[in-house]
């Protein structure tokens, strides 16, 4: 393996996920969670990872569908996860499907030639399914989220116990040094929140240790029609179409059940 194409929150989005797939060189993929909810092809999206051999961790939403749990995500979206994932995501997707994401453990060690010893969550390795790493956070508060789970194996000084952490769940593309270590999110592939609606994703070149963050156009129209062929209800049509065309997030429906 030479170049490590990292991916992350398709969100039902197939048309993003396979803008990437198709111009961009990659030996091998790794996929770090959310396949599901928001968009209206998640079957599709999971056939796309499977064809191309995905590594894959278990997201919030992907857990959410397999086990019938609340997804736990921010209040802002809960709303429109929580309503999308009951009138459509469970009908869009088969058995095989589920058994597919169900097979996704929540952590992955990696061996990343020249980038090290490196763990891949969707989360944080403190809570993998649903800790929030942003990149707006000081480094004491990134440490303590990096090294919780790991706190009987630490080396001195507080340190944390990997080369390279490869996170998502956030939306938001980063890459920075805590502690010695790289933290890098891709951001999202399906549903950017940062203001930028371009499919997000990172490339890794385990040879010789260069990590690019890059973004891809995508016809994001695309996402809307099938929505609308859905026959999604407002207010979430609205939201969701903030959230795929101008990769905003959405303001907290008044007088809805969370």
């Amino acid at each position: 393996m030479t170049k490590l194409l990292v991916l992350s929150d398709a969100h039902g989005n197939p048309y993003a996920l396979r803008a990437v797939i198709s111009s961009e060189s990659y030996d091998e993929v790794l996929f770090l969670g959310d396949a599901v909810d928001y968009g209206p092809r998640p079957g599709e999206v999971i056939d796309i990872l499977r064809s191309v051999g995905a590594r894959a961790v278990m997201g919030n939403h992907d857990n959410a569908l397999v086990h019938g749990v609340d997804c736990m995500c921010g209040e802002e979206t809960h709303w429109v996860s929580v309503f999308f994932r009951e009138n459509f995501t469970k009908r869009l997707v088969s058995r095989g499907d589920l058994a597919f994401i169900a097979s996704w453990p929540e952590r992955l060690e990696l061996d990343l030639g020249y980038m090290g010893r490196s763990m891949a969550v969707h989360g944080s390795p403190s809570s993998p399914l649903y800790g929030y790493v942003y990149p707006w956070l000081d480094d004491d508060s990134v440490r303590k989220m990096l090294v919780r789970s790991l706190r009987l194996s630490l080396p001195a000084g507080n340190r944390p116990g990997y080369s390279m952490y490869l996170v998502g769940h956030t939306h938001y593309q980063f890459m920075r040094r805590v502690g010695g270590s790289l933290l890098m999110n891709p951001g999202s592939v399906g549903q950017p929140r940062d203001g930028d609606p371009r499919a997000a994703y990172a490339v890794i070149d385990v040879d010789n240790g260069k990590v690019e963050l890059k973004r891809a156009k995508y016809d994001a129209s695309l996402v809307v029609r099938d929505l609308e062929a859905l026959g999604v209800p407002e207010p979430y049509m609205g939201a969701l179409k903030l959230m795929f065309l101008e990769a905003r997030v959405p303001s907290r429906a008044r007088g809805l059940a969370n």
